[in-house]
């Protein structure tokens, strides 16, 4: 362990130390394993408009939108009411530790603004290829294109953070419904409070030393940090399931963000460098159904002008698409 991570803990005893180490350990081992899970193996397409396109692809850098800017703006606090419920479940138990825990747990959801102290920027991308309601809702009614990404752009290769919020990015494939969604919740509220009752059982005796409400804050505050906010940044409703999205995720303190922050069309987004130019980065571009007649020939000589390799496909979408 570094002497940061540590120093999160130091209000506690050694003994109690125990706890939040445990849970940080159980959680990089859950997310690594979510990650491996969400890593893909075929390309990923993002749907946009003329003007996004030659942005990403002359800056090799992805857009990455604002939380507040997403179709469904109530998407968090849909995961999070699920959570809440959880947690109650959970905390109506006759282990005194349990019960503390959860109602600490709550708390602090109830009377925190996460957004208040976090920014998130998605870069969303899609697991349909050539999709009528992709090419609707976020291809200008067939009007726009789509950019297939090698899905070994998305591979996670570092385990360290950089410097620049903007480079820390992160994958995760998006669950969608009520089941899935409290499924993830029940397994980290879960394992977080056997593991804070426990080590409160194990070391009963130091009771009047230490605040019970230090103890408990601090795991509470792991859980929120290492495990909440994350099932909450990739969970959405089962009416959105089509999408089938797999989001590029950065998350960071508000100051983090503030060289970086940009606006296209009064929306704030952050810039995520992505070498696009590698060979067999960028795989296909399609061209939407109803864009012009000389949408493939622009596409291709733009590619060309920024000294992309040769071969990309550049091919209009088979989809029929009606617009509004």
């Amino acid at each position: 362990m570094t002497d940061a991570f540590d120093q999160r803990f130091d209000p506690l005893p050694p003994e109690l130390q125990v706890a939040p180490h445990e849970f940080d350990a159980w959680s990089q081992a859950q997310l690594l394993k979510e990650q491996d899970a969400s890593t893909p193996n075929a390309p990923l397409y993002h749907y946009t408009d003329e003007e996004a396109l030659k942005g990403i692809l002359a800056q090799e850098k992805l857009w990455c939108f604002g939380h507040q800017h997403q179709k469904d703006r109530t998407e968090f606090e849909y995961s999070l009411q699920i959570a809440r419920r959880v947690i109650e479940e959970v905390g109506n138990s006759t282990d005194a530790p349990t019960k503390h825990f959860c109602a600490c747990l709550i708390d602090l959801l109830n009377n925190n603004s996460f957004t208040a102290a976090f920014e998130f920027y998605f870069f969303s991308l899609s697991r349909h290829k050539d999709d009528p309601m992709q090419w609707r809702d976020y291809g200008q009614q067939g009007r726009g294109f789509a950019i297939g990404f090698a899905p070994t752009l998305f591979a996670p290769t570092e385990m360290t953070l950089k410097e620049h919020a903007n480079e820390n990015l992160h994958v995760g494939r998006v669950i969608y419904g009520d089941a899935a969604t409290e499924a993830r919740h029940r397994l980290v509220i879960e394992t977080a409070a056997s593991i804070t009752s426990g080590v409160a059982w194990a070391n009963y005796s130091l009771r009047k030393a230490v605040s019970p409400i230090t103890y408990l804050r601090t795991m509470a505050l792991e859980v929120i940090a290492s495990q909440l906010i994350w099932n909450c940044l990739t969970a959405k409703h089962d009416d959105y399931a089509n999408e089938r999205e797999v989001r590029y995720i950065i998350m960071n303190v508000i100051a983090k963000f503030d060289k970086h922050r940009k606006t296209f069309k009064g929306k704030t987004y952050v810039e995520a460098p992505l070498p696009l130019k590698a060979p067999g980065a960028v795989m296909q571009i399609l061209v939407g159904p109803n864009a012009p007649r000389d949408a493939e020939n622009m596409v291709t000589n733009f590619l060309k002008a920024h000294d992309y390799p040769d071969g990309i496909p550049v091919r209009r979408s088979s989809a029929t698409v009606a617009l509004g």
